[in-house]
């Protein structure tokens, strides 16, 4: 019987380890490989202060996780700006190193690591209970799953996940909502390395020993191994990871009687098999991303929307539509010139090397106005964009938002301050809802930030419901209210516009920058898109609009400036711009 809890004792450290790796690989998609490492982090230290300085089990346990968490954070802050490939290799590189760091220090065992954990018994104990056999350690290990299950799905499942899941899908497009994702990659980064030290003290306080092979990179792969089996993004599915692959080795040697070394073979040859299998049959793993039988009946419900939606012939009727009435274009320039200034820039330049991206750009933006940026291709306008936001800093000048400088800002501090833009290939979190990317872009809530999340759940509970309202009033105003709980991958291209312009109404921003709102459209969606910008002008926001199709620009724009190298030119209402010989030369190439 020991010997079948023992078994049991291992499933549940795997899958402690799988828990706390999903939440960083599944979540926030950041691929480490060095969660081993950490692991060993806990080990060494719990054989360490074990051994030489008879500390209790408990402040092992607090000390590694605290040692693991400032590790993985220094880690991540070298590691945020890199690209998959090369975070491969840095967390890689992090492994081999911190273990053979371990193996040069005598005081650890050298190269024969700490093999006498387990010789003070009375130290190895967790709140009084003593762990000698297999069967003491399991109770331990059930709270040491239970809590790690916990705070992972705590982080993972809340808004504080959203962003994570953001950060995976697109980083640029979580950040233009107004989302710190600098600091929350750094401390899922943290979190889950201090999770793994921690697996790792009761993964050597179990087996006894710290060494080298007990957290070399077969360790790392077998728990990486695990997540992708199981199913990213899904906790359960790890914990079914652990237990499928794990239970392995016990039913090779146990039931099927082969000896330890075939057994081990044959191992190796089904984990092959088994990943093989997944990637070809089923990727996303045993149990996919969000998977309970209530979102398999609802996927079920929205997949019949999906396909009703692409069908149709027609563009969906708006819940709320404000009434705009036509004016001429001389009136609303009248009414521009008397609005108030919301945002100004002055002397904006940028170069890339020898290339002038924008040079000594002035321009207004004013309040409940429309103003559209238009010349041709290469001109610069989405280079103002960037500059506006904090996307690219500019080289010279200063911009003003509501009379505050915010010249040079990061994107997201842009975004808190009232000015978010969107984007012209929409840039949409593809294996989210339309629900969940609009509840991104809803700016101050509790569940965010991971304090209120664990001081407060109160809070983050009703403000969570707040907060699905307030999308689905943003949904419904795009007239998507019908797809909340559709992917956004199966949309339509049409669709994709009108969610990405409900995100970016979400952050109830003063400044709305939209690149090529319509472009791209099919005919029978632009009416609605017109609409919906006009309605937007109409409560008081300002926006400013890049858009070739000058159909678009006359029936909206209240003002116009023309780029054309990176300089702006000409201003006034489309019918002047467009009346120019020089002008219509530049943009259209002939008069």
């Amino acid at each position: 019987m020991q010997i079948w809890i023992n078994y049991l004792d291992q499933i549940l450290i795997y899958a402690s380890l799988a828990l706390s790796l999903n939440l960083l690989l599944g979540y926030a998609g950041q691929v480490s490989v060095a969660h081993a490492a950490f692991g060993a982090v806990g080990g060494y230290t719990l054989g360490y202060l074990v051994t030489a300085h008879n500390v209790p089990m408990i402040w092992c346990i607090l000390i590694s996780f605290g040692f693991a968490f400032v590790a993985g954070g220094l880690i991540a802050l070298v590691a945020m700006r890199l690209s998959t490939e090369y975070l491969i290799l840095l967390t890689l590189a992090w492994g081999y190193v911190l273990i053979g760091v371990f193996s040069t220090i005598p005081a650890l065992g050298g190269s024969f690591g700490i093999i006498s954990i387990n010789s003070e018994p009375h130290l190895l104990s967790f709140f009084g209970w003593s762990m000698q056999r297999p069967t003491d350690w399991l109770l331990p290990i059930v709270i040491l799953v239970a809590v790690t299950y916990s705070i992972c799905w705590r982080l993972g499942e809340s808004p504080f996940g959203r962003i994570l899941k953001g950060v995976r899908e697109d980083p640029v497009a979580t950040q233009s909502l107004g989302k710190n994702t600098f600091r929350t990659q750094i401390l899922v980064f943290a979190i889950s390395s201090g999770l793994a030290a921690v697996a790792g003290v009761f993964n050597s306080g179990w087996l006894g020993v710290s060494t080298p092979n007990v957290f070399g990179f077969t360790f790392s792969l077998t728990i990486f191994a695990l997540v992708i089996f199981g199913g990213m993004a899904n906790f359960s599915g790890s914990m079914l990871g652990a237990l499928v692959l794990t239970s392995l080795d016990p039913f090779l040697r146990r039931v099927v009687k082969f000896d330890q070394s075939k057994a081990f073979l044959v191992q190796v040859i089904i984990y092959g098999l088994l990943l093989i299998f997944l990637t070809r049959v089923r990727p996303q793993g045993l149990i996919p991303e969000g998977s309970t039988i209530a979102s398999i009946l609802r996927r079920k419900k929205s997949e019949g929307r999906t396909e009703m939606g692409k069908a149709s012939e027609t563009a969906p009727t708006f819940a709320v539509r404000e009434a705009v009435a036509e004016v001429s274009q001389v009136d609303r320039h009248a009414r521009w010139e008397k609005a108030e200034i919301v945002l100004e820039a002055r002397g904006i330049s940028k170069s890339f090397g020898g290339i002038i991206a924008a040079e000594n750009l002035d321009f207004v933006l004013k309040r409940g106005t429309i103003t559209a940026l238009v010349g041709p291709n290469g001109a610069g306008k989405t280079t103002v964009f960037n500059l506006l936001t904090g996307a690219i800093a500019p080289d010279t000048g200063t911009v003003t938002l509501l009379g505050r400088d915010v010249t040079g800002r990061t994107l997201d501090s842009s975004a808190r301050s009232g000015l978010v833009r969107s984007f012209q290939d929409v840039r949409l979190f593809q294996r989210l809802s339309c629900l969940d990317n609009v509840l991104l872009g809803v700016q101050d809530q509790p569940g965010e930030k991971i304090r209120s999340l664990f001081a407060n759940p109160r809070l983050v509970t009703v403000k969570e419901k707040e907060t699905h309202e307030q999308a689905m009033k943003w949904l419904s105003f795009v007239g998507m209210q019908d797809f909340a709980d559709v992917p956004t991958a199966s949309l339509s291209y049409g669709q994709t516009k009108l969610v990405s312009l409900a995100r970016v109404l979400a952050t109830e921003a003063e400044v709305l920058l939209l690149d090529e709102p319509a472009s791209g459209i099919d005919v029978k969606w632009v009416d609605n898109m017109l609409e919906l910008v006009l309605a937007i002008s109409a409560e008081g926001r300002t926006v400013c609009i890049v858009e070739h199709n000058l159909r678009v620009v006359r029936d909206l724009a209240d003002h116009s400036y023309f780029m054309e190298l990176g300089r702006i030119t000409a201003e006034g209402t489309v019918d002047e711009l467009t009346s120019s010989p020089r002008l219509a030369q530049a943009y259209f190439g002939t008069v």
